[in-house]
């Protein structure tokens, strides 16, 4: 009886379920045909936080299945990434998604994307979509009016050309020792490369932030080194954030206080909980020892901790000097501070771990590339000792430039600019038309789309990986590179909501490419009867095959196999 009882509940409560599923999908759709633009229906939200979570072991099991194939196409996370142009070829410039949870109207125009941009007040940000990102409170990704450009002033003079070239020095000592590893002391083939673009980063990130520096290592050897007993007192930073940015799914579902104290949570995940408590002890310690510098009119070196802080001090007169001693008024409190610098430790993280993944998987299958930045390389570079390399190499390499940007352009970490109508409809015009865009419309903004539209791009190289697209000229001495920002390519955005790490992010990524083809080559290994050329297309095929955790990465970078060899060996 009991049984029936409770069968009978869950059966009324599923049935509920799809019911008010059913009615929100039709009221959403009745919205969208409003429009007059295409529309698309999805029985499932790809945001929606319980399908974050549970995607990953849904979609594997439905890929064994018989007749799921469309189905793992279309709910598999980021398929926009996958696809880039081609639904908006076959639909149009403009098309609606139909949800049960909402609407959301994709864009790949220049023209009407940059008249959303322009339109800040009525095109306002989708804050939703920036909720992951509100661990430690309100931050620069998840402010808007007001308390948003308090954060983007700070944020504005804390990324400083000194500290991009603490970054330049760090990535090319980084990149030289991960080098080292994949060379000797990885087992070979190489295929960890998912994890050490992960393990490179962090460490960059650890000496950008906070000054500190790390030796590379693998997994496997921080996992020995910890079995070993061997204790590193400064790894609580690094640690903490590597295990925040790895579980930051269970943590916008459950909240810090239940991983900490749910007994009935497993502690793979309880520990998320810790590591959001020990960041943030740990940052709080770093913001005291600051203020008390600054208290004593002293200088501390120039990370972004200690820029953060300081530009957070404001003078009385509304100037914000960074070296100056005088009494100063906080701008931002020291809860937002912190959570400021966990924005800046994700963007600048796991966005440019992924970039690197696609661009050696993409670089290591074309050698006629590396052939070609290892020219420039050597060409701007005095001697093989990479730590010598002065920071004015950064600029000069431009070929290394142009393949960062063609592999964003392909594989773009976000994907989309999201905005949103918000409580009022808005009207949007392309050619000759104008629609009405219904209030609490997603809108956005297909950087993947845009990136590979045939309009712009071609019809014959535009889904085609090809960084010379970038350069200019018929020679090292007269070379140019092209705009990182243009109507049609903007990967880091721009005007005011460009990204404040836009420069880091590209001098660490070009400073890694130096370091490591400088005098050296990368090739796919054959799998059981591949040919050298079969094995280059599948590694493309590996970095094409995007899956949005909660960023787009590769999907599988475990089944990319490299080998490295210096260029003098056969």
């Amino acid at each position: 009886m009991a049984l029936s009882y409770a069968l009978a509940v869950i059966a009324t409560l599923v049935a509920a379920i799809v019911l008010w599923n059913a009615a929100t999908l039709y009221e959403n759709y009745r919205k969208a045909k409003t429009t007059g633009l295409p529309v698309k229906i999805v029985y499932i939200a790809s945001g929606a936080p319980l399908w974050m979570m549970f995607a990953p072991l849904i979609i594997p099991i439905a890929s064994y299945l018989p007749f799921t194939g469309s189905f793992v196409a279309q709910y598999r996370r980021g398929w926009e990434a996958r696809v880039r142009c081609r639904p908006h070829v076959e639909l149009g410039d403009l098309f609606i998604i139909v949800t049960p949870s909402g609407n959301w109207l994709k864009v790949a125009n220049t023209d009407v994307a940059s008249d959303i941009l322009k339109r800040k007040d009525e095109f306002g940000r989708d804050m939703e979509a920036f909720k992951v990102l509100d661990i430690y409170g309100k931050s620069l990704a998840t402010s808007e009016g007001p308390d948003w450009n308090r954060h983007r002033k700070v944020a504005a003079v804390t990324f400083t050309e000194k500290n991009n070239e603490l970054v330049w020095r760090e990535s090319l000592r980084e990149g030289s020792q991960m080098l080292e590893y994949w060379l000797h002391r990885s087992p070979q083939p190489m295929r960890t490369l998912g994890d050490d673009a992960r393990v490179f980063t962090l460490n960059v990130l650890a000496a950008a932030l906070f000054d500190k520096s790390y030796p590379f290592e693998s997994r496997e050897e921080s996992k020995l080194r910890e079995k070993s007993g061997k204790k590193d007192t400064a790894v609580g930073y690094r640690d903490s954030l590597s295990t925040i940015l790895r579980l930051i799914i269970p943590i916008l579902v459950f909240g810090e206080k239940v991983l900490r104290e749910a007994w009935w949570l497993p502690m793979s995940i309880k520990k998320a909980g810790f590591a959001v408590s020990d960041f943030r002890t740990y940052v709080t310690e770093l913001i005291n020892e600051e203020r008390a510098l600054i208290a004593q009119g002293k200088q501390n070196s120039p990370n972004l901790v200690t820029n953060l802080v300081r530009a957070c001090e404001q003078d009385d007169d509304g100037s914000m000097n960074v070296a100056s001693s005088k009494p100063r008024r906080a701008i931002l409190t020291k809860d937002e501070i912190i959570s400021d610098l966990f924005v800046f430790a994700f963007a600048g993280n796991d966005t440019t771990a992924i970039t690197l993944m696609h661009l050696l998987a993409y670089v290591s299958a074309h050698p006629d590339v590396q052939d070609w930045i290892s020219e420039e390389i050597q060409y701007h570079t005095v001697g093989s000792e990479v730590l010598s390399w002065d920071y004015d190499t950064c600029v000069k390499l431009k070929r290394c430039w142009a393949v960062v940007y063609e592999t964003l352009r392909l594989c773009h970490p976000l994907g989309q600019l999201v905005k949103t109508t918000g409580n009022t409809p808005r009207t949007l015009r392309h050619g000759d038309r104008t629609f009405s865009v219904p209030a609490k419309t997603t809108v956005e903004i297909n950087l993947a789309a845009i990136h590979t539209h045939p309009r712009y791009w071609g019809t014959e190289s535009n889904l085609t990986w090809n960084p010379k697209r970038f350069i200019a000229g018929s020679s090292l001495e007269d070379e140019t590179l092209h705009a990182d920002t243009a109507e049609q390519f903007f990967p880091w955005a721009y005007g005011r909501l460009v990204c404040p790490g836009k420069r880091f992010s590209q001098v660490e990524l070009v400073a890694v490419l130096a370091a490591c083809f400088r005098d050296h080559t990368v090739e796919p290994v054959p799998e059981k009867g591949e040919t050298i050329e079969m094995a280059r297309k599948r590694t493309v095929r590996l970095a094409e095959d995007i899956e949005m955790r909660l960023l787009n990465e590769m999907r599988q970078p475990g089944k990319v196999a490299l080998k490295w060899r210096r260029r003098d060996q056969p």
